[in-house]
């Protein structure tokens, strides 16, 4: 979008009430005027904010969210120029900026919230509104309230990602092992963060929370080789963590994640078996699993969901789209219809229940040789196994069923590295995945 933004953009957000598309970064104009990393596109114009932020950088806002017709940032930001008590938080009212609390954070905010309750508010601060805090509070009736003793500052923990499912509240981040029982996300029970069955293991973190279809969706850096059901997004249904996209492989961390018109949108790099392409963007719905965006020079750091189509916003200066520069901001018209398209069937799905319908390997990680056994009544019809790339590494003639239901695979000859077991049933209608470190 020529007119749009003139550099990077680091968030993006959609007001349905009003039209308008919220847009936040490092750059300094947009639509020829100077608007300090603050702006907002209407019947395709693009509007100041106030004066925006002081001393515009890549995170000076690092999460936004809408509230009727406001919209509030968190960040890096030291303030909103001209407007004291905004460092790290500011709610915009729709025509100007104002603070919230009177004094701000003492340190990156980042996932909000906003209900019933007030607004919620979660990061890497100490203190917010003048009031100590372990990272989590809530601004309501006029004034902050800290809401988490546990974790508390005693060791190291960044909380980027904030929702609300099954009645109560989830945050996600980076919580390292000064907190060995919680694996960067918990759900806050009185005063405290819990787990959240194993939580998201290895050196992970969480970029997004998103509740859809009855379940809490996470997008973030963790892989199914860290011992995850799945890698860069995952799903947690109140008592199981699983893969949504099973046979799809993230090859990177799942970057932002919008919900818009009964879709759920997401951007990654993902990968298909067989196939050495790489698409950059996700429109997933109970069933089906559509890709686009195949392979694009940039991943998308931000995306919003508007009516038509999906705005994205690309981790690199210009995102080119058949030779032609597109920006820092670009436009996808869904009609236009999508690379490719998946069916998730229901037994495909529910691959990491505990439901009878999950293929399970043993041991994992290993050296090259393991069982996979197959649910009950489950005939195997073919077997094949993808390496990272999607490129079939074994195919069914290497697989020889030791016994009933249980087959035995030999990768000892292929390099190490994390790669995908998928077998289809003797009738072809149901393909079932998982996957597999070999050392």
């Amino acid at each position: 979008m020529p007119d749009g933004p003139n550099e990077y953009v680091s968030t993006l957000c959609y007001d349905s009430l009003n039209g308008r598309l919220y847009a936040f970064g490092r750059f300094l104009e947009a639509g020829g005027q100077v608007v300090n990393g603050t702006t907002y596109m209407e019947n395709e114009d693009w509007y100041p904010m106030g004066e925006g932020v002081e001393n515009v950088f890549a995170l000076s806002v690092m999460d936004a969210h809408l509230h009727n017709d406001s919209v509030m940032i968190s960040g890096a930001f030291n303030a909103l120029v001209g407007v004291p008590g905004t460092k790290r938080i500011a709610l915009w009212n729709g025509s100007e900026w104002e603070s919230i609390g009177g004094i701000g954070a003492d340190g990156n905010a980042g996932g909000m919230l906003s209900n019933e309750d007030g607004w919620t508010v979660a990061g890497g601060y100490t203190e917010i509104g003048g009031v100590p805090s372990n990272g989590i509070a809530r601004y309501h009736n006029g004034g902050w309230e800290d809401l988490c003793a546990y974790p508390d500052n005693s060791g190291y923990k960044v909380y980027t990602a904030t929702a609300r499912y099954q009645g109560q509240y989830v945050f996600g981040g980076n919580i390292n092992g000064d907190f060995p029982d919680l694996h960067e996300i918990g759900t806050l029970e009185n005063d405290s963060l819990r787990p959240m069955g194993l939580g998201i293991l290895g050196d992970s973190w969480v970029n997004d929370l998103k509740v859809y279809d009855g379940k809490l969706f996470v997008g973030g850096e963790f892989y199914a080789g860290w011992g995850n059901p799945g890698s860069g997004i995952m799903t947690w249904d109140g008592e199981n963590w699983s893969d949504p996209i099973p046979g799809v492989q993230c090859a990177t961390q799942v970057f932002d994640m919008d919900v818009f018109d009964g879709r759920l949108y997401f951007s990654s790099y993902m990968l298909l078996p067989g196939s050495s392409d790489a698409y950059t963007l996700a429109m997933y719905t109970p069933g089906e699993l559509c890709l686009f965006g195949k392979n694009l020079t940039a991943a998308m750091n931000a995306i919003a969901g508007v009516p038509g189509g999906l705005y994205v916003a690309p981790n690199y200066p210009d995102l080119v789209v058949d030779g032609v520069p597109l920006g820092v901001l670009a436009f996808y018209n869904i009609s236009q219809g999508f690379d490719t398209c998946l069916t998730l069937p229901v037994s495909v799905g529910e691959l990491n229940r505990t439901d009878g319908r999950r293929l399970h390997i043993h041991p994992n990680p290993n050296n090259g040789i393991f069982q996979v056994d197959l649910p009950n009544g489950f005939a195997a019809g073919t077997v094949a196994v993808y390496d990272a790339l999607g490129n079939a590494s074994r195919l069914t003639t290497q697989a020889t069923g030791l016994k009933a239901g249980s087959l035995s695979i030999d990768l000892q000859d292929k390099v190490p590295g994390i790669y995908l077991v998928r077998i289809c049933g003797s009738n072809g209608a149901t393909c079932l995945a998982t996957r597999v470190v070999v050392q």
